[in-house]
């Protein structure tokens, strides 16, 4: 669009209010087209966002229970061993 006008000035051709009106009316529908499309993007990098968080924390949590699982395995055969 901007490569348009250029074109038109340096041809030292005038713009109308008309041809003005129509350009801003074409760019604000691209705008608002680029900006839902932005919205969405963003959603969806919120939820891959928070998805890695919580296979993150589930991966902790699981090696969490593993250790002590293991711990209590241990401590077991300890105690029998001792008797």
């Amino acid at each position: 669009m901007r490569k348009k006008l250029q074109k038109l000035l340096e041809q030292s051709e005038k713009i109308t209010p008309k041809q003005w009106k129509a350009e801003l009316q074409s760019l604000q529908a691209e705008y608002d087209r680029i900006s839902r499309e932005q919205a969405v993007t963003t959603t969806e990098l919120v939820y891959a966002e928070v998805i890695s968080y919580n296979k993150k924390n589930l991966d902790r949590e699981l090696r969490n229970e593993n250790r002590q699982l293991s711990k209590a395995v241990s401590n077991r055969k300890k105690d029998m061993e001792q008797q």
